[in-house]
Order: structure tokens, then sequence, then C-alpha cells
């Protein structure tokens, strides 16, 4: 999800958006449900908006054909998806706060990391609305790092975990007789034998970011660039010994750093063509998707490095202006719900992983689980989860992009 500097402008220039926060009171012409089953009663009937990014054609395709069914069978609900980048959804819901409107046309909101950040300073959400929604506790590990912080900021119930992701490498075994590179040092070791394969996408792209921060918990360690101030020329000072290993793996990139991807996209068309050897995805599942569609051969693996790989968890908010917050909590019960994300990790649905508890599912499920990483080239779930590196703060993202750009792409 891209960095919102522009909310950020905003945020500083008009004191009208941080000032007291806007929840509604008991007065206010919202409907605010006291619990779900008040929720079920008073949303029969409505119609509820999902806004997110629309760019995975699988994702769209789950919502459309799994949630709103069952929303409008289940509940006489009736479901719009509007597909929208997030950084336009939260300048949508700024200018509304600003011209002081009541209600607006988004319900839920898919969300996380810096984008939660800006949206809870200037106290664009409703909550906490956690307690509200029972399969978070039927389903979710809610003592859990990720249950209580998105890119280090304080959930405090103001959004519902959605999905999980975690930054995984691609190869084709074909290509890595020696085996995977799997720390920063191999990886540069791969790249000087092999000049021009190996490349990433150019931060501010998201999972471009992830890697440069990665690349930076494995030279400095986590904890020292967790400790670090938010503050440029501190952070500057940190990360250093990061930057210049990605100076020196600069020109033996592809096109010599001259230039990158701009997506991910292009980075697979890149890796599909053997004009690279390597790719990646936030998803865990990115590998078996792709084999499944033919765009990578049976040869393509996923694996992490040793010291591990950044993860998060994305989620579900509800706007604080939300017009339909009754329809809007049963909407987020229905999409984490244990049948709902079986159904998203599935094959035809981009093969999802679901953010639950293990110990809270029923063994059938568990079973349903594991089976989708059977020769599918991806790591198991354990082999995963024991290679899991917390996110940075979010509000030492965009510095460290301005540092890479500073002293790496422009060095």
């Amino acid at each position: 999800m891209k960095k919102m500097a522009n909310i950020w402008l905003a945020l500083l220039m008009g004191v009208s958006l941080v000032g007291c926060q806007t929840r509604p009171t008991a007065d206010s012409a919202i409907p605010e449900p006291a619990s779900f089953a008040e929720a079920e009663q008073t949303a029969k009937g409505k119609t509820v908006s999902f806004y997110g990014f629309g760019g995975s054609e699988k994702a769209n395709q789950w919502v459309d054909e799994v949630i709103a069914p069952k929303m409008k069978e289940k509940y006489d609900i009736k479901l719009k998806r509007v597909p929208m980048d997030i950084n336009d959804i939260l300048t949508k819901l700024l200018n509304e706060k600003e011209a002081q409107a009541e209600t607006g046309d988004i319900d839920v909101i898919w969300i996380n990391g810096e984008n939660f950040y800006t949206a809870k300073q200037a106290n664009l959400l409703y909550g906490p609305v956690t307690e509200r929604v029972p399969n978070v506790e039927k389903l979710m590990a809610v003592d859990s790092h990720e249950f209580n912080y998105d890119f280090g900021v304080e959930i405090e119930g103001y959004e519902v975990p959605y999905g999980t992701a975690q930054l995984v490498f691609v190869g084709d075994q074909a290509n890595f007789s020696k085996g995977f590179p799997k720390s920063a040092q191999a990886l540069l070791a791969y790249a000087k034998e092999n000049p021009g394969k190996l490349t990433y996408t150019a931060p501010p792209e998201f999972t471009g970011s992830a890697f440069v921060r990665n690349i930076i918990c494995e030279v400095i360690g986590f904890e020292a660039l967790n400790q670090a101030p938010a503050e440029k020329e501190a952070l500057h000072q940190v990360i250093m010994p990061g930057l210049d290993y990605l100076n020196e793996l600069k020109p033996f990139l592809w096109q010599k750093g001259a230039t990158y991807p701009a997506t991910t996209a292009e980075l697979d068309q890149l890796f599909a063509a053997n004009q690279v050897h390597l790719t990646y995805s936030y998803s865990q599942m990115h590998v078996a998707e792709k084999r499944q569609d033919q765009e990578f051969k049976e040869s393509v693996e996923s694996f992490v490095f040793d010291q591990g790989t950044i993860t998060n968890q994305n989620y579900l908010a509800i706007a604080a202006n939300s017009a339909a917050k009754d329809a809007a909590i049963v909407l987020i019960n229905e999409m984490i719900s244990e049948e709902a994300q079986l159904a998203k990790a599935s094959a035809k649905y981009g093969f999802s992983i679901p953010p639950f508890e293990a110990d809270k599912l029923s063994a059938e499920s568990v079973l349903t689980l594991a089976s989708l990483y059977d020769n599918q080239g991806v790591l198991s779930l354990e082999e995963l989860q024991a290679k899991q590196l917390p996110e940075v703060a979010a509000e030492k993202i965009s510095l460290i992009e301005e540092l890479w750009k500073e002293y790496v792409l422009h060095e």
C-alpha cells in the first residue's frame, strides 16, 4: 500500500483535521450497534460498501462470488465492492472530515501499515470494534503482536486481521545449483558471480521497500533498526551499513542498477523470461498461484533468509463516518469467518493464508490448509512462521525510502 505524503501534508496544514476526536455520540444519526446480534437486526435490507485495492482479480472474484452472496442470503445485506487505491480512500475521508460531512460512502476499508497510522492519527476510523465481531475471539490469536500492533502502531481494536503477508523470495532451482542464497551476503556473492541477473523493485513500491528494510535488518540486525530514532539523520547513521551493502550490490544488478522495475508484476515478467533469476512477493503462496496459472515453471520454488523475512498482516477497518456501521460489522465478521477464509485460501481465489490461530481451528480446517502446500513449491506454515521478522515502525518507513533514494538510487 502506497505512502501517504499528500495525506500528511493535509494533516500538517489542516489543524481542523487533527483536533478533537470525531466519534459518534449517542445523539448521532449514524447507527452504533452495541453488539453483533443488534447489528444483525438493524443492518437488514441495507447496502454496505467495501473499499480496497482492486488489482487482484482472484481476490475480487472471492468477494463477488463468496462474500456477496453470503451477505445477501444470511443477512439480507447488499455488498458493494469499490476498487480504490488506499491513498485515494484516505484522501476522500480527509476531505469529508474537513467538510464536516456526517456520513460518507465508505464503510469497510482494506488497510494496514502506514495507512493505518495515518488514519488513526487523523481519527478517520470507527472503533474499537473487535469486541463486536465474534469471529475475532473465536478464531484469532488475540494476544499476539500482530493482533495488537500494525507496523508498530497500537491497534486498540480499530482494525481486524484479514490476511497474513510475509516476504518470500522466488527462484528457479535450475539457476541455483549451489542452493538458494539465504542471506544478504550469499545474495551479494551470487550477484557478483552472475552480473545482471538480480534486481528489485524501486521503493516506495511496497514490496521493494520491504526488500530494502529486510536487507537493512540482515546487515545491522532488527533490534538496531527497531530502536533507531524516527529522525532522518539519526536513522541514517544507524542504517548506513545497510545502504552501503545496497550500493555494493548496485553495479551487479540488472541494467547495472541504472534503473529498477516499477512493480512486482514487471519483476515477475523479467523472472519468467529468465532475464533475472529472482523475484519476490509479500504473498507466501505466490509460487503456488503462478505455477497453477502456468506462468512459472514447476522447478520454481520460494525461500526465505535464514535470519528471517519481514512479516505483517493486513486488516479491515470501518470508516468513522460510515452510514452503515451495523452492516460493516456484519461484513467484517463474514469476511474473516472460517468458511470464507478457507475458500480464499483455495487455488481458485489466490491461495491467501488466513490470519487464524491454528489451535482455534477445527481439525478438518487444519488438514485443508496443510494440503494447500503439498507439491506447490512453497514453504510450510511451520517453516514460514519460524522465520518471521516484525515490521519496522510505520513512521520510519518513509524515512528509509528517502534515504534509499538519496544514498543508493542517486548515488
